[in-house]
Protein backbone atom coordinates (compact mmCIF):
# COMPACT_ATOMS: atom_id res chain seq x y z
CA UNK A 1 0.00 0.00 0.00
CA UNK A 2 1.57 3.49 -0.75
CA UNK A 3 1.57 6.12 1.86
CA UNK A 4 2.72 9.81 1.63
CA UNK A 5 3.91 11.75 4.61
CA UNK A 6 4.20 15.05 4.15
CA UNK A 7 6.73 17.09 6.55
CA UNK A 8 6.38 20.64 6.56
CA UNK A 9 9.45 23.09 8.28
CA UNK A 10 7.24 25.99 8.99
CA UNK A 11 10.42 27.88 9.04
CA UNK A 12 11.22 27.43 5.45
CA UNK A 13 12.08 30.31 3.57
CA UNK A 14 12.51 32.87 6.26
CA UNK A 15 9.06 31.67 7.47
CA UNK A 16 7.21 31.05 4.34
CA UNK A 17 6.51 27.61 5.16
CA UNK A 18 4.27 29.22 8.20
CA UNK A 19 2.86 31.58 5.84
CA UNK A 20 2.07 28.72 2.95
CA UNK A 21 0.71 25.97 5.39
CA UNK A 22 -3.42 26.41 4.77
CA UNK A 23 -2.72 26.76 1.31
CA UNK A 24 -0.22 23.35 1.35
CA UNK A 25 -2.83 21.81 3.44
CA UNK A 26 -5.65 22.01 1.00
CA UNK A 27 -3.67 21.03 -1.68
CA UNK A 28 -2.36 17.86 -0.55
CA UNK A 29 -5.75 17.25 0.80
CA UNK A 30 -6.96 17.63 -2.63
CA UNK A 31 -4.76 15.38 -3.84
CA UNK A 32 -3.68 12.99 -1.23
CA UNK A 33 -6.68 12.56 1.10
CA UNK A 34 -5.30 10.14 3.00
CA UNK A 35 -1.57 11.25 3.87
CA UNK A 36 -0.32 12.51 6.78
CA UNK A 37 0.90 15.89 7.27
CA UNK A 38 3.41 16.98 9.91
CA UNK A 39 4.79 20.32 11.52
CA UNK A 40 8.75 20.20 12.42
CA UNK A 41 8.93 21.64 15.98
CA UNK A 42 13.18 22.08 16.12
CA UNK A 43 16.18 21.23 14.44
CA UNK A 44 16.59 17.55 12.83
CA UNK A 45 13.15 17.03 13.45
CA UNK A 46 12.16 16.67 10.29
CA UNK A 47 15.48 14.09 10.34
CA UNK A 48 14.10 12.24 13.18
CA UNK A 49 10.50 12.14 11.34
CA UNK A 50 12.31 10.38 8.41
CA UNK A 51 14.08 8.12 9.99
CA UNK A 52 10.90 6.69 11.92
CA UNK A 53 9.29 6.00 8.47
CA UNK A 54 12.41 4.43 6.58
CA UNK A 55 11.83 1.29 5.99
CA UNK A 56 8.34 1.52 5.19
CA UNK A 57 7.83 -0.27 1.60
CA UNK A 58 5.68 1.90 -0.13
CA UNK A 59 5.88 4.58 1.33
CA UNK A 60 7.10 8.10 0.07
CA UNK A 61 8.51 11.32 2.62
CA UNK A 62 8.09 14.42 0.95
CA UNK A 63 10.68 17.36 2.24
CA UNK A 64 8.16 20.60 2.91
CA UNK A 65 10.88 23.12 3.05
CA UNK A 66 14.15 24.29 1.75
CA UNK A 67 17.52 22.66 1.20
CA UNK A 68 17.96 21.81 4.97
CA UNK A 69 14.77 20.48 5.54
CA UNK A 70 15.96 18.25 2.00
CA UNK A 71 19.44 17.45 3.99
CA UNK A 72 17.29 16.75 7.09
CA UNK A 73 14.87 14.42 5.31
CA UNK A 74 17.43 12.94 3.20
CA UNK A 75 19.45 11.70 6.08
CA UNK A 76 16.90 10.16 7.95
CA UNK A 77 15.79 8.28 4.56
CA UNK A 78 19.70 6.56 3.35
CA UNK A 79 19.69 3.08 3.90
CA UNK A 80 15.78 2.41 3.94
CA UNK A 81 12.81 1.43 1.71
CA UNK A 82 11.18 4.64 1.58
CA UNK A 83 10.88 7.23 -1.40
CA UNK A 84 11.95 10.77 -1.37
CA UNK A 85 10.26 13.94 -2.44
CA UNK A 86 10.52 17.65 -2.45
CA UNK A 87 7.91 20.37 -2.49
CA UNK A 88 10.64 23.66 -2.79
CA UNK A 89 9.63 26.44 -0.61
CA UNK A 90 13.20 27.42 0.92
CA UNK A 91 15.92 30.22 0.02
CA UNK A 92 17.67 28.35 -2.21
CA UNK A 93 15.82 25.66 -3.51
CA UNK A 94 19.11 24.20 -4.95
CA UNK A 95 18.27 20.05 -5.10
CA UNK A 96 15.26 20.54 -6.88
CA UNK A 97 17.00 21.65 -10.16
CA UNK A 98 18.44 17.99 -10.81
CA UNK A 99 15.63 16.90 -10.96
CA UNK A 100 12.96 19.63 -12.53
CA UNK A 101 10.94 19.97 -9.40
CA UNK A 102 8.61 23.03 -10.01
CA UNK A 103 9.31 25.80 -6.70
CA UNK A 104 6.00 26.62 -7.61
CA UNK A 105 3.73 24.01 -5.21
CA UNK A 106 0.76 23.03 -7.74
CA UNK A 107 3.30 22.37 -9.98
CA UNK A 108 5.42 20.44 -7.32
CA UNK A 109 2.69 18.56 -6.06
CA UNK A 110 1.65 17.28 -9.45
CA UNK A 111 5.32 16.55 -9.82
CA UNK A 112 4.49 14.04 -6.88
CA UNK A 113 1.47 12.64 -8.11
CA UNK A 114 2.23 11.81 -11.51
CA UNK A 115 5.93 11.53 -11.03
CA UNK A 116 8.85 8.82 -11.74
CA UNK A 117 11.55 7.45 -9.63
CA UNK A 118 15.03 8.39 -10.03
CA UNK A 119 18.45 7.29 -8.59
CA UNK A 120 19.92 10.07 -6.68
CA UNK A 121 23.70 9.62 -5.43
CA UNK A 122 24.65 11.46 -1.89
CA UNK A 123 27.76 12.54 -0.41
CA UNK A 124 28.92 11.67 3.07
CA UNK A 125 31.09 14.38 5.27
CA UNK A 126 33.30 13.77 8.03
CA UNK A 127 34.66 17.33 10.09
CA UNK A 128 37.57 17.04 13.01
CA UNK A 129 37.05 20.31 14.31
CA UNK A 130 39.94 22.18 16.05
CA UNK A 131 38.43 21.18 19.56
CA UNK A 132 37.98 17.63 18.67
CA UNK A 133 34.79 17.81 17.80
CA UNK A 134 33.76 15.10 15.17
CA UNK A 135 30.91 15.45 12.79
CA UNK A 136 29.27 13.58 10.22
CA UNK A 137 26.67 14.06 7.61
CA UNK A 138 25.39 13.07 4.43
CA UNK A 139 24.71 15.75 1.97
CA UNK A 140 22.24 16.02 -0.98
CA UNK A 141 23.26 18.78 -3.25
CA UNK A 142 26.90 20.40 -2.17
CA UNK A 143 29.61 21.23 0.52
CA UNK A 144 30.85 24.64 0.82
CA UNK A 145 34.38 25.18 2.15
CA UNK A 146 35.73 28.86 2.89
CA UNK A 147 34.11 31.73 0.97
CA UNK A 148 31.39 29.45 0.52
CA UNK A 149 31.09 28.78 3.54
CA UNK A 150 30.95 31.86 5.27
CA UNK A 151 28.27 33.20 3.00
CA UNK A 152 26.43 30.15 3.91
CA UNK A 153 26.55 31.47 7.63
CA UNK A 154 26.18 35.36 6.68
CA UNK A 155 22.69 33.91 5.08
CA UNK A 156 21.10 33.07 8.18
CA UNK A 157 21.55 36.84 9.09
CA UNK A 158 19.34 38.40 6.81
CA UNK A 159 15.69 37.92 7.64
CA UNK A 160 13.55 39.47 5.04
CA UNK A 161 15.51 38.29 1.73
CA UNK A 162 14.57 34.91 -0.16
CA UNK A 163 16.62 33.56 -2.89
CA UNK A 164 19.46 35.03 -5.25
CA UNK A 165 19.21 38.73 -3.58
CA UNK A 166 19.81 37.09 0.18
CA UNK A 167 23.16 35.15 -1.51
CA UNK A 168 24.21 37.91 -3.77
CA UNK A 169 23.70 40.54 -0.45
CA UNK A 170 25.76 37.92 1.62
CA UNK A 171 28.59 37.81 -1.15
CA UNK A 172 29.17 41.37 -0.65
CA UNK A 173 29.09 41.17 3.38
CA UNK A 174 31.87 38.54 3.49
CA UNK A 175 33.77 39.71 0.51
CA UNK A 176 35.56 42.52 2.23
CA UNK A 177 36.18 41.02 5.87
CA UNK A 178 37.26 37.42 3.90
CA UNK A 179 40.61 36.40 4.69
CA UNK A 180 41.85 33.35 2.27
CA UNK A 181 42.92 30.37 4.27
CA UNK A 182 45.26 27.87 3.66
CA UNK A 183 44.44 24.32 2.64
CA UNK A 184 45.83 21.24 1.10
CA UNK A 185 43.40 19.30 -0.90
CA UNK A 186 44.07 15.69 -1.93
CA UNK A 187 42.39 13.18 -4.40
CA UNK A 188 42.94 11.17 -7.25
CA UNK A 189 46.44 10.59 -5.88
CA UNK A 190 47.04 14.27 -5.96
CA UNK A 191 47.61 17.73 -4.06
CA UNK A 192 47.61 20.15 -3.67
CA UNK A 193 48.30 23.01 -1.35
CA UNK A 194 47.79 26.65 -1.29
CA UNK A 195 45.65 29.52 -0.24
CA UNK A 196 42.76 28.54 -1.83
CA UNK A 197 39.48 31.30 -1.76
CA UNK A 198 37.22 28.48 -1.94
CA UNK A 199 36.48 24.39 -2.51
CA UNK A 200 32.68 23.71 -3.26
CA UNK A 201 32.42 19.72 -3.70
CA UNK A 202 28.80 19.66 -6.04
CA UNK A 203 27.03 16.43 -6.38
CA UNK A 204 24.50 18.65 -8.07
CA UNK A 205 25.38 22.04 -10.41
CA UNK A 206 24.12 24.81 -8.10
CA UNK A 207 24.24 26.49 -4.54
CA UNK A 208 23.40 29.20 -3.04
CA UNK A 209 20.09 29.75 -5.22
CA UNK A 210 21.97 30.39 -8.31
CA UNK A 211 25.51 29.89 -8.51
CA UNK A 212 26.20 27.03 -10.88
CA UNK A 213 29.98 26.40 -9.27
CA UNK A 214 29.75 22.51 -10.56
CA UNK A 215 27.92 23.29 -13.81
CA UNK A 216 28.63 19.85 -15.20
CA UNK A 217 27.74 17.52 -12.62
CA UNK A 218 24.92 14.98 -12.40
CA UNK A 219 23.33 13.62 -9.76
CA UNK A 220 23.90 10.11 -10.35
CA UNK A 221 26.90 9.46 -11.81
CA UNK A 222 29.19 8.16 -9.08
CA UNK A 223 31.30 10.87 -8.56
CA UNK A 224 31.51 14.47 -6.94
CA UNK A 225 32.58 17.48 -8.92
CA UNK A 226 35.18 19.68 -7.26
CA UNK A 227 35.50 24.09 -8.03
CA UNK A 228 38.75 24.76 -6.53
CA UNK A 229 39.39 28.89 -6.78
CA UNK A 230 42.59 30.11 -5.76
CA UNK A 231 43.39 33.56 -3.91
CA UNK A 232 41.59 35.96 -5.86
CA UNK A 233 41.13 39.81 -5.52
CA UNK A 234 38.51 41.44 -5.17
CA UNK A 235 38.31 42.98 -8.62
CA UNK A 236 38.65 39.43 -9.88
CA UNK A 237 35.89 37.86 -7.41
CA UNK A 238 33.63 41.17 -8.80
CA UNK A 239 34.80 39.72 -12.25
CA UNK A 240 33.72 35.61 -12.11
CA UNK A 241 31.18 36.45 -9.91
CA UNK A 242 28.22 36.74 -13.01
CA UNK A 243 30.18 33.95 -14.86
CA UNK A 244 29.53 31.68 -11.90
CA UNK A 245 25.80 32.76 -11.91
CA UNK A 246 25.48 31.30 -15.64
CA UNK A 247 28.22 28.27 -14.47
CA UNK A 248 30.59 30.06 -17.21
CA UNK A 249 33.83 30.40 -15.49
CA UNK A 250 35.77 27.37 -16.29
CA UNK A 251 38.67 28.68 -18.35
CA UNK A 252 39.42 31.14 -15.56
CA UNK A 253 43.08 30.99 -14.86
CA UNK A 254 41.96 30.74 -11.13
CA UNK A 255 39.33 28.62 -11.23
CA UNK A 256 39.95 24.64 -11.73
CA UNK A 257 37.50 21.82 -11.87
CA UNK A 258 38.28 18.44 -10.82
CA UNK A 259 36.08 14.74 -10.33
CA UNK A 260 36.29 12.13 -7.67
CA UNK A 261 34.75 9.63 -5.65
CA UNK A 262 36.63 11.02 -2.48
CA UNK A 263 38.86 13.70 -1.11
CA UNK A 264 40.39 14.76 2.08
CA UNK A 265 41.09 18.75 3.25
CA UNK A 266 43.41 20.14 5.41
CA UNK A 267 44.56 23.38 6.80
CA UNK A 268 46.87 24.04 10.06
CA UNK A 269 43.95 27.10 11.27
CA UNK A 270 40.58 26.51 10.84
CA UNK A 271 37.95 26.88 7.85
CA UNK A 272 34.53 27.11 7.64
CA UNK A 273 32.36 24.34 6.29
CA UNK A 274 28.84 24.38 5.06
CA UNK A 275 26.70 20.88 3.60
CA UNK A 276 23.43 22.08 1.64
CA UNK A 277 23.65 25.55 2.38
CA UNK A 278 23.87 24.33 6.69
CA UNK A 279 26.83 25.41 8.27
CA UNK A 280 28.16 22.18 9.85
CA UNK A 281 31.35 23.60 11.18
CA UNK A 282 33.56 27.19 11.79
CA UNK A 283 36.75 25.90 12.78
CA UNK A 284 37.60 22.79 10.78
CA UNK A 285 40.91 21.49 10.48
CA UNK A 286 40.40 18.01 8.44
CA UNK A 287 37.80 17.17 6.70
CA UNK A 288 37.00 13.99 4.44
CA UNK A 289 34.25 13.56 1.89
CA UNK A 290 33.51 10.65 -0.03
CA UNK A 291 30.45 9.60 -2.75
CA UNK A 292 27.66 7.55 -1.44
CA UNK A 293 26.23 5.93 -5.43
CA UNK A 294 22.61 5.40 -5.47
CA UNK A 295 21.72 6.65 -1.97
CA UNK A 296 18.21 7.68 -2.29
CA UNK A 297 15.17 6.90 -4.52
CA UNK A 298 13.59 10.39 -5.52
CA UNK A 299 10.30 10.44 -6.90
CA UNK A 300 10.17 13.94 -9.51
Amino acid sequence: METYSFIINPMAGKGRGKKLFHTLESLIRRHFPDSEIILTERRMHAFELASERKNNSGSTVIAVGGDGTVNEVGNGLIGGNAVMSVIPIGSGNDFVKMFGIPTDITKAVEKIKHGTIRDSDAGFVTINAVDGNETKRYFLNGIGIGFDAAVANQTTKFKHLRGVSLYAFSVAVVLFNYKTPNMMMSMNGAIMNGEHFLIAIGNGKCAGGGFYLTPEAEIDDGLLDVCLVDNVSIPQVVKIFPKVMKGKHKGHNKVHFYRTDALRIETKGEIMVHADGEVLATQARDINIEVVPKALKVLA
